[in-house]
């Protein structure tokens, strides 16, 4: 082992002394020299001095990327911002319909006042209103699942359950169904059935419909 070692320094030991000896003898192997090992050191001190730069500009390019989608995203919110406001213009006439349809608070007096009305007009009798509990003032509950069962309003609307009995003619009954499903206050119709019964008096055509009406709530 030791004897392996010292050949391979004798061995390296003559390489660098020839190199050495060329380097003394030959100007041209001189210059070649000190122009490579110049070169060398101008692209060591180069690459140190050039790696912050170029870091940074690719870091500021990055940002002005970014920047750029956060630009375009704002310019496309405020675009959609001016379109809702000048629809918003374009519909203040209708806004006092559209809180009524759907208020903030359950509003049962509207709701029989607007079915009186109908009854009226389509010349058929009201045998009976009733609506669930609700509370009309004060914080009102979450959403919960209605009692009957049936598949909570969309968008997380509050509901008032409700049901209605009338009476009169099959024409007048049917009148007075698709008038109410047109009311200015939104209802979502769940069970509708008509009877039709024979009394003293002749014959009775009842109908009974239940469902529920539409609020927001206090937020």
């Amino acid at each position: 082992m030791a004897q392996g070692w010292r050949e391979s320094y004798y061995r390296y030991k003559e390489f660098f002394l020839n190199i050495s000896a060329l380097y003394k003898q030959k100007a041209d192997l001189r210059a070649f020299l000190e122009i490579v090992l110049s070169i060398t050191t101008v692209i060591v001190f180069l690459l140190f001095a050039l790696k912050p730069t170029a870091l940074t500009i690719i870091n500021l390019l990055q940002q002005i990327s970014e920047k750029r989608q956060t630009l375009a995203a704002l310019t496309q919110k405020v675009t959609d911002l001016q379109t809702a406001s000048t629809l918003l213009d374009q519909n203040q006439n209708i806004l006092p319909d559209i809180d009524n349809a759907v208020p903030t608070y359950p509003n049962p007096d509207v709701l029989s006042k607007q079915i009186e009305g109908l009854a009226a007009l389509n010349s058929v009798d009201i045998l009976g209103i009733s609506v669930s509990s609700v509370r009309l003032v004060g914080a009102i509950p979450a959403v919960k699942v209605s009692n009957s069962g049936f598949t909570p309003l969309p968008e997380g609307a509050q509901e008032m359950p409700f049901s209605l009995s009338v009476r009169g003619s099959y024409s007048n009954l049917i009148s007075f169904i698709k008038a109410f499903e047109g009311m200015r206050v939104a209802v979502k119709i769940d069970d509708l059935g008509i009877s039709s019964s024979l009394t003293d008096k002749g014959r009775v055509i009842v109908a009974v419909i239940s469902g529920r009406v539409p609020f927001l709530g206090s937020k």
